[in-house]
């Protein structure tokens, strides 16, 4: 590996965009290519098998582009296919969002994990949680599946957004903590400190992958040069209607015109 290579990020559909925007914040100067498979989102309800064919495929791809560490910035892919990509592609650093958004969470005493249903019924933050925090860690996992529709739609504040958030978490114990378990939850970052009134703290497991990346890159003497010109390549496997606007609600800025790919074994 050398540091001018690009990064690779890939997820079932854009919601990784938001990773992808943390990456560009944290490491300005690394190029990235991203790879949503639209074509095929969802993965949480294909069978744990269909989602390792699928994130084999993303991952090869990516490989095919010749880059230095992978992220999976899919939260069903960390919970189900993490290992098995890893295993699949040895020598390669794979990382997903699942530990590093549980590392962001030391300090926490009543966390909160926020996830689609396939993610929370995973189990894999609370597996975790407990892995680095022990029983100590009153952990409650919240399903917020019209979370992701309502981010699709760009319903991100007022009264809709509102209703939703309330008619989720006011039925929960208040929490210190609370822990964003899909990527596209970033957007409602503003929504949901709204509701608790800046009393609670909000770990984003984009902000805490981009944050472990940085971390092996500096470790492994990776890092894009000072003098480097950050870029984003994005990559689909399907161009829907609205794809622009949906893509840039994500990453926060005009999004690249996208390739379009076929993604095979």
């Amino acid at each position: 590996m050398t540091a001018d290579q690009p990064i690779g990020i890939f997820d079932s559909g854009l919601g990784g965009l938001t990773v992808a925007a943390a990456v560009r914040k944290l490491l300005p100067n690394e190029k990235i290519i991203y790879l949503g498979d639209t074509a095929r989102v969802p993965y949480g309800n294909r069978s744990p098998e269909t989602i390792r064919t699928f994130a084999g495929q993303d991952a090869a791809f990516l490989i095919s582009k010749n880059v230095k560490a992978i992220v999976a910035a899919c939260n069903t892919v960390s919970a189900t296919a993490l290992t098995h990509l890893q295993e699949q592609f040895p020598g390669l650093h794979i990382s997903g969002v699942i530990a590093p958004g549980a590392d962001a969470a030391a300090g926490a005493r009543r966390i909160a994990v926020l996830g689609t249903r396939a993610t929370i019924n995973s189990g894999a933050y609370v597996q975790a949680l407990r892995e680095r925090y022990g029983n100590e860690l009153e952990i409650i996992t919240k399903q917020c599946p019209l979370f992701v529709p309502m981010v699709e739609e760009g319903i991100l504040d007022g009264p809709i957004a509102r209703e939703v958030i309330r008619h989720y978490l006011e039925k929960i114990p208040e929490p210190d903590t609370i822990l964003l378990g899909c990527t596209h939850y970033p957007l409602l970052t503003g929504a949901i400190n709204e509701h608790y009134n800046g009393k609670v703290r909000i770990v984003d497991s984009a902000d805490a992958a981009a944050a472990d990346l940085k971390k092996y890159l500096e470790q492994a003497g990776l890092p894009a040069p000072a003098d480097s010109h950050g870029s984003l390549q994005l990559y689909v496997s399907d161009i829907a209607s609205g794809f622009r606007e949906q893509a840039s609600r994500f990453l926060g800025t005009e999004v690249p015109e996208p390739g379009k790919v076929t993604l095979t074994d």
